[in-house]
């Protein structure tokens, strides 16, 4: 009887596993990654629209930001109509401007704030549209470059083709 007992508890151990190890495989499956909207605009009106605001784009408000690690980070949003619609981040120690998504580990601030707007206000007139690329929420993302370098990133409605503002540094130059 002992035996039994021993067998059917192993049994339904077994069997308890393997189901828990089925549902998890199953709720991997069916996980969403977001919902897509198709864009109402094509790439080619994304670039025309980012295009004719180029000339209209201002420097904005510059913010130093401290890292984790105490690594700082000096950025400069990128207005157009009040509405900061971008940011270019610049070398903290030197003041040059960053490709997008480098980092660099500098733990002082060389370069002063008034410098940082003036090499971006000597920028704004230099930058190009380079490439666009669909975003998660179906809006387009058009890179601007400055001598073949990925400086920013406007992104435009995929349905109505407005520039759309940046809100994660609308945030961080609010916090700075």
């Amino acid at each position: 009887m002992k035996r039994i007992t021993s067998a059917l508890l192993k049994t339904a151990l077994v069997l308890s596993m393997l189901c828990l190890i089925a549902t998890v495989a199953m709720a991997k499956e069916k996980k969403v990654q977001g919902i897509y909207m198709k864009p109402v605009i094509t790439a080619e009106q994304a670039i025309s629209t980012v295009k004719t605001v180029l000339p209209k784009l201002s420097v904005g408000k510059t913010f130093i930001k401290t890292g984790k690690r105490g690594e700082k980070k000096l950025e400069v949003a990128i207005e157009l109509d009040g509405k900061i619609v971008s940011r270019i981040r610049l070398n903290p120690a030197t003041g040059e401007i960053l490709p997008k998504g480098q980092q660099i580990l500098a733990y002082e601030v060389a370069a002063s704030q008034e410098q940082a707007v003036k090499i971006v206000q000597q920028a704004i007139p230099n930058l190009e549209v380079a490439s666009v690329s669909l975003g998660k929420q179906g809006e387009w993302k058009v890179d601007l470059t400055l001598k073949k370098m990925v400086v920013a990133t406007i992104n435009v409605h995929g349905g109505d083709g407005s520039i759309l503002p940046d809100w994660k540094a609308s945030k961080d130059a609010a916090m700075y």
